[in-house]
């Protein structure tokens, strides 16, 4: 593997059935596990390997025709700012305009101010606010708190694809 200081080279690849679960990044972008078994079901595990070792994932899922949606993505921490997430944006919108979407979109918390910066420079645009969507989640749970900001809604984004009017 290539020092932090310089970016590592990339395989992006759909995962395999022989793959293994990257648990600890699925998890670092959501949870809990039963929720994140739901959409993996039904999309697309890509993986983002360097020098054979997984090094970041997205899933991807049709959420209707015409969109997709990132609904989970996440780097491994010592590679993060160093182009890891967003080849695998890149990777996400050429996959969605391959299939003819007009609109991809994701979705995080109000807390995660790094995500949202990250997105947004990105060129996703703020389509909404999904209020109390983690208190919800968390049921009578304890709320998390990220940067002494408490996870409570879920901010939906959306970056319109080529060919959309």
């Amino acid at each position: 593997m290539k020092s932090k200081t310089t970016a590592p080279r990339l395989k992006m690849r759909r995962a395999t059935p022989a793959d293994p679960m990257p648990w600890p990044l699925l998890l670092a972008a959501d949870g809990p596990r039963a929720e994140i078994r739901k959409y993996l079901s039904r999309g697309e595990l890509w993986l983002a390997e360097a020098a054979g070792e997984v090094v970041g994932q997205m899933v991807l899922l049709e959420t209707r025709v015409g969109t997709w949606e990132i609904m989970n993505i996440a780097v491994r921490g010592e590679l993060r700012s160093h182009g890891v997430g967003t080849a695998l944006l890149r990777k996400a919108k050429a996959l969605a305009a391959e299939r003819g979407a007009q609109l991809l979109k994701v979705g995080t918390g109000n807390s995660s101010l790094r995500e949202l910066a990250f997105y947004q420079r990105f060129g996703f645009r703020i389509v909404g606010v999904d209020t109390d969507f983690f208190v919800r989640r968390a049921g009578s749970g304890r709320l998390q708190r990220q940067d002494g900001i408490v996870l409570r809604d879920m901010v939906r984004l959306r970056i319109e694809l080529a060919g959309r009017p």
